[in-house]
């Protein structure tokens, strides 16, 4: 049961979030003197009950594709990586209908920012490579190394704020969906070690969940008070709305998916750091062999000349 907590945490998570769907998201307040019917709305009953139930059903299957073994390997966790972010995109263009203003001010450089260092960590190790042929020694090699992935970073992250994220904009939800997952999906497979790009992502995916998922509150209840308005002609007012049981479960489902993806995390990577120790000291240990035997193929050489040497004399 201990060895396999990662994994139980992350679907469970997923299974809370989605069994969110049948408690109430949002209620009237019983003091108020304009209930009426319908005065509650389960998830089932409510366009953000099936949004929230397919965020954790993606959480589920990201969380299957990454516990899946194969998932180690770096193409597939690449691979893996690029589903999640797609799914993120096909949530946002199945539900995002309304345009949401993004970008300019403080998000705007944060996303740019985050844009930066993808690039830099994308092609900066290029940019370096050809840089260290003008270095003579190995300070000068360093410090060439570090100026040009500063560089790298800051002209990215000043182009793309000029260009894309510097400014207010109204696009679908799907628009900036899609730059999102782009900017997460970049993080999770430029990031070392390679063989954890999906388990990255998959943290950034239960992350990106539960903050959907918390900023729907005020969505919530204004569709309760659209439904009363729509069936009775008389809605109660905003303040006597509240979220209510399967609000706060489904929000408590993506926090043990993140436990449970960081945890995973942190698991493969212990791993994959005992392995690589464990290879440097195997590669230590043949060198080490190597030069012992070569010391005593020397030693042996030098006992057969200085045999021939008293035989000659």
């Amino acid at each position: 049961m201990k060895r396999n907590r990662p994994q139980l945490l992350l679907l469970g998570g997923a299974a809370v979030t989605m069994a969110s769907i049948v408690w109430e998201l949002t209620r009237m307040d019983p003091q108020t003197p304009y209930l009426v019917e319908p005065w509650s709305l389960r998830g089932y009953e409510s366009i953000h009950g099936s949004i929230v139930f397919t965020i954790g059903l993606l959480i589920g299957l990201a969380g299957l594709a990454t516990i899946w073994g194969r998932s180690k390997e770096p193409a597939f966790s690449r691979i893996i990586a690029v589903a999640m972010g797609a799914g993120a995109i096909g949530l946002a263009a199945i539900y995002g209908t309304d345009e949401v203003t993004m970008g300019g001010g403080f998000l705007g450089w944060i996303m740019a920012a985050i844009g930066g260092y993808v690039i830099k960590a994308a092609i900066g190790p290029y940019v370096s490579k050809l840089s260290l042929t003008a270095a003579s020694n190995e300070a000068a090699r360093s410090a060439i190394r570090i100026l040009s992935s500063l560089a790298i970073f800051a002209l990215a992250t000043v182009a793309l704020n000029v260009t894309l994220f510097g400014t207010e904009r109204d696009a679908l939800p799907v628009v900036w969906v899609t730059l999102g997952a782009a900017l997460l999906v970049g993080l999770a497979i430029t990031g070392t070690p390679a063989e954890l790009a999906a388990n990255r992502m998959l943290i950034f995916s239960t992350v990106a969940g539960g903050w959907a998922i918390a900023l729907s509150a005020a969505a919530m209840r204004t569709n309760l008070l659209a439904a009363q308005f729509e069936l009775d002609g008389i809605a109660g007012q905003y303040k006597d709305t509240q979220i209510t049981s399967g609000y706060f479960i489904a929000l408590f489902g993506t926090l043990l998916a993140f436990v449970g993806a960081t945890s995973l995390w942190a698991k493969r990577r212990d791993i994959i750091i005992s392995q690589q120790r464990a290879e440097q000291q195997r590669a230590a240990a043949v060198a080490s062999a190597a030069e012992i035997q070569a010391a005593l193929e020397l030693a042996q050489q030098h006992q057969r000349e200085s045999r021939a040497k008293q035989r000659s004399s």
